[in-house]
């Protein structure tokens, strides 16, 4: 019998006329794989299908400020920035969101692999859908692996992630944990498959070879094994370049980039959405900053923040999202915007899930990491202060390397994806703590059992398979 399965598509023909026209709306038809997919217009309708699911509302602000909250740059999440997260709440929305994204990438590869090469006017256009659609699987997973996997963890360890790469049918939904080192194999062959078969980067809404070397090289970054530094270069001076030779470059400053959002020449990978004359009712990101970031001025980022001028760039007044309220709060209004009663409801809201900036910071740190000298890995992050019209740093020390480091990866790049959360467990200060300490105060108690999130009460409840993660064993379900 043919296994039926939900596929992201409303009507095909809304998906013909262009490569960045993305899919909105929640499944609305039960169809087979064969009879979805017959030609390469619905092949590429199905692949959208998938880039859809990781444009929702759940991939911005409960995205970014799961981790942001943690490291004490906003109290978007009050239980994450306490470190005492709950098995509800965002944490369900997250965890549905990553895999509601790997079940429609494997719907693309499911439906795309049978469809005969003859059907496609470009005999590279299968693979390279193909290639797209297991980059999305990996791009979701790798979030779960950093949200709810003990990615910091020896390769033996039974915490890893379920990964789910068949579609979920009856007999498939319920599965235990990978090992972390089985969680690692998967995602990294699911991304060596996008630098084999994807095409190179065209379009910042779309996954490329060049965004799949990037996040293999963070995913290596964070891992930190043997071996994974002088990897994780290689994999990073190649994305560079060669993203570089196709288009992508700095912004000449950092309001332009913002100004442009999801049409930034910076951006490698963002979110995306063609229809937005419906962001009002997503809450949780087009304007939830206005509300979540009331408590800021109690948060460590503030004062760092303040002390630096394109803090300025990135936060300001943005106005509440209430009609007819003109009340002003301190927001990021790269991501608030102009709020709605000033950009109205059809603006840019996007995630900056991957930009150029963070290529060279992480450049910076894998030079320090595999014996450059500190004069030579300070170069990438003068050419990003540069851009800022900001004089250029030395440092003499790796202490003072990464603290330098942490204050730049947090200027830049705070609030937009996970990478100044993970700078602040990766790098240390001089008593060979995390820089998160430092950043927190020394009243914080840190548990490295709370720097990952419990698995949800949805799935405790009844997969029998699943065990939770350390720390957490006393919830309730």
């Amino acid at each position: 019998m043919k296994k039926k399965i939900y596929l992201l598509i409303g009507t095909l023909a809304m998906c013909l006329s262009s490569c960045e026209k993305f899919i909105t709306q929640d499944p609305q038809y039960l169809l087979t794989p064969e009879v979805a997919v017959t030609d390469e217009a619905s092949a590429k309708a199905l692949l959208n299908g998938a880039y859809a699911r990781i444009n929702t509302n759940d991939w911005t602000a409960r995205f970014t400020g799961g981790f942001s909250s943690m490291l004490g740059v906003a109290t978007y999440n009050s239980s994450a920035y306490s470190f005492n997260m709950q098995s509800t709440g965002d944490n369900e929305a997250l965890w549905k969101a990553f895999y509601v994204a790997a079940n429609s990438a494997n719907a693309a590869i499911a439906g795309i692999t049978p469809l005969a090469d003859s059907k496609f006017s470009n005999p590279q256009a299968k693979k390279q859908f193909i290639g797209e659609a297991h980059g999305i699987r990996a791009f979701a997973h790798l979030y779960n692996m950093w949200f709810f996997g003990r990615w910091f963890d020896q390769p033996e360890s039974q915490f890893g992630i379920i990964y789910r790469s068949e579609l979920s049918v009856l007999g498939n939904v319920y599965q235990p944990r990978l090992t972390v080192k089985e969680s690692y194999d998967k995602l990294i062959a699911d991304l060596d498959f996008t630098i084999a078969n994807a095409a190179d980067f065209y379009s910042n809404k779309r996954v490329s070879k060049q965004l799949a070397k990037a996040l293999k090289a963070k995913l290596l970054l964070n891992r930190g094994w043997a071996n994974d530094y002088a990897s994780a270069l290689v994999l990073v001076n190649e994305a560079i370049t060669e993203s570089m030779a196709k288009g992508v470059a700095l912004e000449p400053s950092l309001t332009q980039l913002y100004a442009n959002s999801w049409d930034s020449k910076e951006l490698l990978f963002c979110r995306y959405r063609e229809k937005t004359d419906d962001v009002i009712a997503g809450y949780n990101f087009t304007y939830g900053y206005n509300y979540a970031t009331m408590g800021l001025n109690n948060v460590p980022g503030n004062a760092v923040f303040a002390s630096d001028p394109r803090h300025a760039e990135g936060w300001g007044n943005v106005k509440s999202p209430i009609q007819n309220n003109n009340t002003l709060k301190w927001a990021p209004k790269k991501l608030a915007r102009l709020g709605r009663q000033v950009g109205g409801d059809n603006d840019k809201y996007t995630a900056y899930y991957l930009r150029l900036t963070e290529l060279y910071l992480m450049k910076a740190e894998l030079l320090q990491k595999t014996g450059a000298s500190f004069a030579q890995a300070m170069e990438p992050i003068n050419l990003v202060r540069a851009r800022s019209g900001l004089t250029a740093l030395s440092v003499s020390t790796k202490v003072d390397f990464e603290k330098t480091l942490f204050n730049e990866i947090l200027q830049e790049l705070n609030l937009e994806n996970e990478a100044d959360w993970m700078s602040s467990l990766r790098l240390k200060n001089a008593a060979g703590t995390y820089l998160l300490q430092d950043f927190r105060g020394s009243a914080v108690v840190l548990d490295p059992n709370r720097f990952v999130w419990p698995i949800p009460t949805s799935e405790m409840k009844f997969n029998r398979l699943i065990s939770q993660n350390p720390g957490y064993e006393n919830l309730s379900y």
